[in-house]
């Protein structure tokens, strides 16, 4: 019988030797770049924490150009990372992995861009797919209506257990901050891009409970572990103690399977 664990060790490892070069220039760029953002006191936060449906109309920026035959820009991309790994709600990956990695994020947020194009989807070709962690993304949605719209439509989605489809192809086709892109024409079209998502329904559970309450808690557990920027990661053992993850150098595929790596092999 071949030795089938083996050859998925070398390509691991290939595939992050691949990736070690980009991602330490990646990392270079991020740290000219990167901003905490802040919030402006209690009186923004209970604003960031209100869930408001806004009919909004108008464009924004129209997102990157979409591929022959792609209905939405990255919607097949999206698809192949994702394809065979288990959701449920805002979780990606098997529930009974060692470790668990959460992300504190804003869809708006063009840091949180970069750690989605760049070093997440080697986290989950390395370790969520074959079982090793579990993803979990909690959206703080505290950059403005677009955000809290954006939050919405993502919440709706994780009900049909497709908010991790959701999440990366609104990353790919992300606009301009804070410039009302985020309409339901907007919003409609990156559902539809979601495979087997049912969009009508996400629609109609925007305001519901369920949706406001993922919302409110995710601002409530960010807050709790002292975190003030996005995005922000926290990492540990599934059921144990989970601690911040130090990416004051940039968000890299390094950055964050370090302290994987390390809780892994003490296993």
């Amino acid at each position: 019988m071949a030795d089938t664990s083996g050859t998925r060790r070398e390509r691991r490892a290939t595939q992050r030797a691949e990736r070690q070069e980009r991602e330490r220039a990646e990392a270079a760029k991020a740290r000219q770049r990167r901003r905490l953002f802040q919030l402006g006191g209690a009186a923004a936060l209970a604003a960031a924490i209100i869930v408001v449906i806004v009919i909004a109309t108008g464009g924004g920026d129209s997102g990157p150009t979409r591929r022959a035959g792609e209905s939405v820009a990255g919607a097949n991309d999206t698809a192949a990372l994702l394809a065979g790994i288990p959701q449920r709600g805002a979780e990606l990956g098997d529930p009974r992995a060692p470790v668990t990695l959460i992300e504190f994020g804003d869809l708006q947020c063009p840091y949180c861009k970069d750690a989605s194009d760049s070093a997440l989807p080697s986290i989950i070709e390395n370790y969520v797919r074959d079982g090793r962690v579990k993803l979990v993304f909690r959206d703080v949605a505290f950059l403005g209506t677009d955000s809290t719209r954006a939050a919405q439509m993502a919440a709706a989605a994780g009900q049909q257990n497709k908010l991790w489809d959701f999440v990366h192809l609104f990353y790919t086709n992300q606009g301009a901050e804070n410039t009302g892109y985020v309409t339901d024409d907007f919003l409609r079209e990156i559902g539809g891009g979601v495979r087997g998502l049912d969009v009508q329904r996400a629609f109609d559970d925007r305001a519901s409970p369920e949706v406001q309450r993922a919302i409110t808690d995710a601002q409530t557990e960010w807050q709790g572990y002292g975190l003030s920027g996005t995005p922000s990661f926290v990492v540990g053992r599934t059921g144990g103690t989970l601690e911040a993850v130090n990416t004051d150098q940039g968000v890299t595929f390094e950055t964050l399977s370090e302290p994987i790596d390390r809780l892994l092999n003490e296993r």
